[in-house]
C-alpha cells in the first residue's frame, strides 16, 4: 500500500475518524478539524486489531491481466490483520494529535480537509493530499468509532504523472477492535 493508504489505515486503526454532516464552503483549518477531532470519544488503551476488506481496485491504462495481479496482490495483504498497542500516553492525546500530524504533513505528504464532520460516534470526512513528484490523492472517508473499536469505509482516487494512466482508485474498509490489554 502507498504511504497515504497505510496512514489513514493507522488512523482509522485508532479509532479516528468516523461519518456525518454539509460540506462547508472553504477547506477547514487544521484548528477546526482538530476541534471536531475533539469531539470523538477518547480511545481506551489497549492491544488493537485492525483488518482491511479490499473492495475495489483499478488503475486505468494497464492492461487487464496486470491489473488484475495487483488487485489480488492488494488483496491477499489487506487479508491480514495487523495488532499494534495503544498506550495510555497515546491515548491520552486522543485524535487530536493524529489530526495534526496529517495536516502538517505525514511521509511527504499534506493533507488539507475539505470536510470533517463528527456527529456522536460518527464521521464524514474527504480530504485532498499532495507530495513529491506532483502526487495527489482525492480520499473520502465515514464510518463509526468508539472508544474500543472502529469502522471506517475509505475511497481514493490517488494521481500521479509516474502511474500508468495517471491514476489509481482504491475502496476499502477496515475495522479495527480492542483485544485486551498491552502485554
Amino acid at each position: 500500500m502507498n504511504r497515504i493508504v497505510t496512514a489513514v489505515a493507522v488512523l482509522a486503526g485508532s479509532t479516528m475518524l468516523a461519518a456525518c454532516s454539509k460540506e462547508p464552503a472553504a477547506p477547514r483549518t487544521a484548528d477546526e478539524v482538530i476541534a471536531e477531532a475533539g469531539k470523538l470519544e477518547q480511545p481506551r488503551p489497549g492491544r488493537y486489531e485492525t483488518t482491511v476488506d479490499l473492495i475495489d481496485f483499478s488503475v486505468p491504462g494497464i492492461p487487464q491481466e496486470q491489473a488484475n495481479a495487483m488487485k489480488s496482490m492488494m488483496g491477499r495483504a489487506s487479508q491480514e490483520a495487523s495488532s499494534y498497542c495503544l498506550t495510555e500516553a497515546e491515548a491520552a492525546k486522543g485524535f487530536e494529535e493524529s489530526v495534526r500530524k496529517m495536516t502538517e504533513g505525514q511521509g511527504q505528504m499534506k493533507c488539507e480537509f475539505g470536510r470533517f464532520a463528527v456527529d456522536g460516534g460518527k464521521l464524514d470526512a474527504a480530504l485532498t493530499c499532495s507530495g513529491p513528484q506532483g502526487m495527489t490523492a482525492d480520499i473520502a472517508l465515514d464510518g463509526t468509532a468508539s472508544a474500543e473499536a472502529s469502522t471506517m469505509h475509505m475511497t481514493m482516487v490517488q494521481k500521479a504523472a509516474m502511474m500508468p494512466g495517471g491514476q489509481m482508485r482504491v475502496e476499502m474498509r477496515m475495522n479495527s477492535k480492542r483485544t485486551g490489554d498491552c502485554e
